[in-house]
């Protein structure tokens, strides 16, 4: 799949820009690259606002998260933290915006893929790992650094859930810097690739999701979600209001008379 396709849409404010293409995924940029795309308020903010508009938009089924420059995102702004919140009060405050972003990210939401680029540390990690699936450049680094510099580690809740207790663990007590490879080995991500083909490989994997019905994927990754964080006796009273969108839509019917027909379904979003 080319990256040259047709742009139907572009939205760029200072902090993150949008662009939602013609094959319907939408591409979310940070673009605080002269600060590796660090997380303060107002990157939050623009983040959160993006997602909002990529969720609201019945053209875009698929997203692209990523971030201009050399960093995906080096984690919280330290420098925020060190000078503390922006109204004088304790240095929490200055990571207050935090909690609306992976509130934002862990919600109910279409399918979302991290392109990994550089450095992509604490609340980036943090960041990456509340997304769908996570495609890296070969010299993508990651790591939780807050130890190192005596910050509490706030965003990795359900890390252990995804690569284990003790690798998550190690992670966090290190500080240390960890290759792609490695992070690919222990299942943090789902793909590395050289660096030239990351945005390519990113939109292949979107095409490979984008293909099929749109309110079916979105409600698969909410039922995943669920089973994450729930028991599974609590899975059959769900269900129901999980799936009600897809039961009752457009594209339920369409995929079914698509197969019947052994032709490729034309899906509305709807």
């Amino acid at each position: 799949m080319s990256g040259a396709l047709p742009q139907v849409d572009t939205m760029q404010d200072e902090l993150l820009t949008y662009e939602l293409r013609a094959d319907h995924v939408a591409i979310l940029t940070m673009n605080r690259p002269h600060k590796m795309n660090a997380l303060n308020a107002g990157l939050c903010g623009a983040i959160v606002e993006g997602l909002r508009r990529f969720q609201a938009d019945p053209d875009a089924w698929v997203g692209i998260l990523t971030g201009a420059g050399k960093a995906f995102c080096a984690g919280g702004d330290l420098e925020n933290m060190r000078l503390g919140s922006a109204d004088g009060g304790d240095w929490v405050g200055a990571i207050d915006h935090l909690k609306p972003l992976f509130d934002a990210l862990e919600g109910e939401r279409k399918p979302l893929i991290a392109a990994v680029n550089g450095f992509c540390m604490g609340g980036g990690l943090a960041l990456a790992h509340a997304c769908s699936l996570i495609v890296a450049a070969e010299s993508a680094r990651f790591g939780m650094p807050e130890a190192a510099v005596g910050v509490p580690n706030f965003s990795y809740f359900d890390l252990w859930k995804t690569v284990g207790y003790r690798r998550a663990l190690e992670l966090s007590l290190t500080a240390d810097p960890y290759p792609a490879s490695h992070m690919l080995d222990i299942g943090f991500l789902n793909q590395v690739v050289p660096d030239a083909q990351l945005m390519p490989a990113a939109l292949t994997l979107a095409a490979r999701v984008a293909k099929n019905a749109p309110l079916a994927t979105t409600g698969a990754e909410q039922g995943m979600k669920f089973t994450l964080h729930n028991p599974r006796e609590a899975w059959a009273a769900a269900a129901p209001e999980i799936w009600k969108k897809v039961l009752a839509s457009d594209d339920l019917r369409e995929g079914l008379a698509a197969f019947a027909e052994r032709r490729k379904p034309g899906w509305r979003n709807r």
